[in-house]
């Protein structure tokens, strides 16, 4: 038999563990109960935990974990014949004779998916993330707003915290009381988007002090207009822009955002190139490292394995400092009217107006066949000041429809995971 995911903290924890809303339990007692629901768990076999069953589904992942040669699908919604609730034995068409993790993707293109890998590596990769983002080590002090169930929140918090023992706060999107309370007694590291971000500083009254926390912020456009509100009302906190996929992990780290000119440098220790670069020095991004899934399994589809790296889902260049610059998606080229347009590109135009704080361009194709180029516009801007803009460009790539938000009101506009 071969090995199990999980066979032990890395760390001493004493009474560090997971507070989840108003729940708290040690690592020590999770990993306890998860050894006692792990009876239920058969070797070579593979098991869905849902990630929003609070500290149950962090034990649920232990019960898995510590059984060997077993494949954790950590995502809600799967079918499968139910052990307890939130952990079930599910169909899993990868199979290897060693440990797998399976982690949804944030399902912003609209094809739900999961990203397949070994988990045997969970070590290494809590181990490579503290020596990669904390060269100063890793904070006690690990707080998610973002649903457990994506990979950036799986890979970035819960696993650091779990092997290396730090505590980990899970809280609601709405209320950031938690992160405020640990940063006066803790550096803190919080992972989040800019749109929860920033919607959390509209509702305060007054800043706070968060000089010992770390906002690392992915997921989204992080413009000048948000990294200015977000340090006015987060006093003194450290303020940074993360760009990665669920089937890459982290790739690149901004400790100086809001110029939109890049993502930063790739983190260290991780292997990024740019396959089939043209005279421009423009390739698709490609990657390796612990993190990276080996498969992509689409449930009713099947599974797609990957070459030993991930070419992901963008294009970019390198510039002289070694930063990643973005040049739009692999995919995201789209015909309006028989002409080629890169929503992609056209965001970054907009995003370069004073007052725009994030942007979403797309082409609205209704059932009456009339095609529209579509931006809805978050910030302190209006429509003509929009269109006004957008002269610059081509015709074709001016927006026929503008949708615009203030910053007050466009929580509502986002997704679950911060997707405009």
């Amino acid at each position: 038999m071969g090995r199990p995911a999980f066979t032990r903290f890395l760390a001493p924890g004493g009474d560090r563990g997971v507070r989840w809303g108003t729940e708290f339990a040690t690592w020590d007692a999770l990993l306890r109960t998860g050894r006692d629901r792990s009876r239920l768990v058969e070797p070579g076999s593979a098991y869905a935990v849902d990630p929003a069953g609070g500290l149950d589904a962090i034990a649920s992942l232990l019960a898995v974990a510590t059984v060997p040669d077993t494949v954790l699908v950590w995502a809600s919604g799967m079918k499968g014949r139910e052990l307890l609730p939130g952990l079930s034995a599910v169909e899993c068409p990868v199979r290897e004779d060693r440990p797998l993790w399976a982690v949804a993707t944030s399902g912003s293109s609209g094809v739900p998916k999961l990203a397949v890998g070994h988990a045997d590596s969970w070590e290494l990769v809590a181990l490579h993330y503290e020596q990669a983002m904390f060269p100063g080590g890793l904070p006690p002090v690990l707080a998610t707003c973002l649903p457990l169930q994506f990979s950036a929140a799986f890979f970035m918090t819960l696993l650091p915290s779990l092997l290396l023992r730090r505590d980990l706060v899970v809280f609601p999107a709405q209320d950031w009381e938690p992160v405020v309370a640990a940063a006066a007694r803790d550096e803190v590291f919080v992972l989040g988007v800019p749109a929860l971000a920033a919607a959390a500083c509209l509702g305060m009254t007054a800043p706070v002090d968060m000089r010992r926390a770390r906002l690392f912020l992915g997921g989204g456009h992080l413009s000048a207009t948000r990294v200015d509100l977000i340090r006015s009302r987060f006093a003194g906190a450290e303020v940074a822009n993360l760009y990665g996929t669920a089937e890459t992990g982290a790739i690149a780290v901004d400790h100086d955002p809001g110029h939109n000119r890049h993502v930063g440098p790739p983190i260290p220790g991780k292997a990024v190139w740019l396959a089939d670069a043209d005279e421009h020095g423009v390739g698709a991004v490609a990657v390796a490292g612990p993190d990276c899934c080996r498969y992509v399994w689409r449930p009713g589809e099947g599974v797609t394995p990957n070459p030993g790296y991930v070419t992901g889902t963008d294009y970019a260049r390198f510039d002289a400092d070694g930063n990643l610059c973005l040049e739009g998606r692999v995919d995201g080229g789209e015909k309006l009217r028989g002409v080629l347009v890169y929503p992609r590109a056209i965001e970054r135009h907009l995003l370069a107006l004073d007052g725009v704080a994030d942007v979403r361009v797309l082409v609205q194709r209704p059932d009456n066949g009339l095609e529209h180029l579509v931006a809805k516009v978050v910030g302190r801007v209006g429509e003509a000041e929009v269109r006004a803009h957008c002269a610059a460009l081509p015709e074709p790539e001016r927006p026929t429809r503008v949708e615009c938000v203030p910053e007050s009101a466009a929580l509502a506009a986002y997704s679950a995971n911060g997707k405009l």
